[in-house]
């Protein structure tokens, strides 16, 4: 509404019909009479003139109001259907697909049928509506395939969110919002089964068969610790999360263990750069589900020379504390001059490497873990690193269902030698005997001694 020269809002409200003065206002009403207008008059028309002047200044300069139909406001026509149907003819038209189920899997980095399970899952939920729901226009708008192959496209190659614009005429906002809703449902609807979970009995049935062919009879995991770049650190959060990983970068530490098939089974995020790996392990939600009994350790009897177990344990490098659960390498001053050790340490730090290959291979996979992570919130990042490492894991169990077995390992003789490593920790002199592991023929002394 605009006031005339000789008008002031008391004028305004009188042709409304305010209601009759009382008490209650009858300051305001004197004020409002003692007021010259003319000299409201004069300040109306100057604040009008600013407003006038900060529109043209802003259209000048390119910067309009967020939001809404507002002047300099670019208006791009994207097909939206034709997008959808280019995508159908490209991966979604069965045996007439241009491109094969392999090429699928390379894009996506998950294979068919793991991508079906979880659109059929998130469809109608979050930004995912069914493609049946018009927007406020009456339109359909963007289907959620589409998004959802947005957002699978981002945290595959670690694109910007424009980058997607050109094939699937999606918008950056629009990105942003489908891989941000994408990575929340996941979690909330395949967490519990693929994150933070107890192994079942034919799960650790089937680790404890393969380690112990392995030469590690009664270990479950590895466990260790991975920092990943915060590009868009919070300048007043800078000086906690820098450390000496990844040359003085601001990082995030996500503490994971994993077994011989590079499942994941439980993950810790959150501990800023420069924290080391003991600083970690004392705020770690691992260790707080083996005390609350979310991890159970407990297991079938086992014996190892003589000793009856029953419980599982860890493979850790040589900063973890001395625990019952962690067995750690030895020491290279003290394996130099004794070849049992020295073989059992090289063993030991090669059975390890079973969570930095599950570190590699799901940054391998997921290249937005391999880049500088660009997202403003530590709730994002969390979200993003937890949907890559569930659908890491969904890959690593549909790869046991159709194998049957894990990642292949170099097959041993079953002849076992004499020899035995009896290792103590410190605390309570609990001891950890191992059986030497069985020397395949092309590791007989003659070729693996240095």
């Amino acid at each position: 509404m605009q006031l005339g020269q000789d008008e002031t809002p008391l004028d305004v409200g009188q042709q409304r019909q305010v209601r009759p003065i009382d008490a209650t206002n009858e300051r305001l009403f004197s004020f409002w009479s003692m007021v010259d207008r003319d000299t409201m008059g004069n300040r109306y028309e100057l604040l009008d003139d600013l407003v006038d002047d900060s529109n043209e200044i802003a259209h000048y300069h390119g910067h309009g109001q967020h939001g809404g139909s507002v002047s300099g406001r670019i208006v791009i026509k994207r097909d939206f259907e034709a997008a959808y149907k280019r995508l159908c003819e490209q991966y979604f038209n069965g045996d007439e697909s241009l491109y094969t189920a392999q090429q699928f899997k390379r894009r996506y980095r998950v294979s068919p049928s793991i991508f079906e399970k979880v659109y059929q899952q998130l469809l109608g939920k979050g930004v995912f509506r069914r493609p049946d729901k018009l927007d406020a226009c009456g339109r359909k708008g963007i289907h959620p395939l589409v998004r959802m192959t947005a957002a699978f496209r981002v945290l595959a190659y670690g694109c910007g969110a424009d980058r997607e614009d050109e094939n699937l005429s999606i918008g950056e906002s629009t990105v942003h919002d489908a891989v941000k809703s994408f990575c929340k449902l996941l979690i909330q609807e395949f967490g519990d089964e693929y994150l933070n979970r107890t192994p079942t009995v034919a799960e650790r049935n089937r680790i404890l068969k393969h380690n112990k062919t392995r030469g590690f009879p009664g270990l479950f995991a590895s466990w260790d610790c991975k920092h990943f770049v915060w590009d868009n650190c919070p300048v007043a959060l800078q000086g906690q999360h820098k450390g000496h990983h990844a040359g003085g970068k601001y990082t995030k530490i996500l503490e994971a263990i994993a077994d011989g098939s590079c499942y994941i089974w439980f993950v810790h995020f959150g501990a800023p750069g420069s924290c080391n790996d003991i600083n970690v392990l004392d705020k770690s939600s691992i260790v707080g589900a083996l005390l609350s009994g979310q991890l159970d350790l407990k297991t079938e009897p086992y014996e190892i020379n003589g000793t009856i177990r029953d419980w599982m344990y860890f493979l850790v490098d040589g900063i973890y504390p001395n625990w019952a659960i962690f067995v750690k390498t030895i020491a290279k001053e003290a394996r130099e001059a004794t070849p049992h050790l020295d073989f059992y340490a090289s063993r030991q730090e090669g059975v390890r490497k079973d969570i930095e290959r599950a570190f590699g291979i799901l940054v391998k996979k997921f290249h937005v873990l391999a880049r500088p992570i660009r997202t403003w919130r530590e709730d994002d990042m969390r979200n993003i690193l937890y949907a890559c490492i569930i659908l890491h894991n969904m890959c690593c169990a549909e790869r046991l269902e159709v194998t049957g077995q894990d990642v292949v390992e170099t097959e041993y003789h079953d002849d076992y030698t004499d020899e035995e490593v009896n290792l103590t920790t410190a605390d309570g002199g609990e001891q950890f005997i191992f059986n030497r592991v069985p020397v395949p023929t092309s590791m007989q002394p003659t070729t693996w001694r240095r």
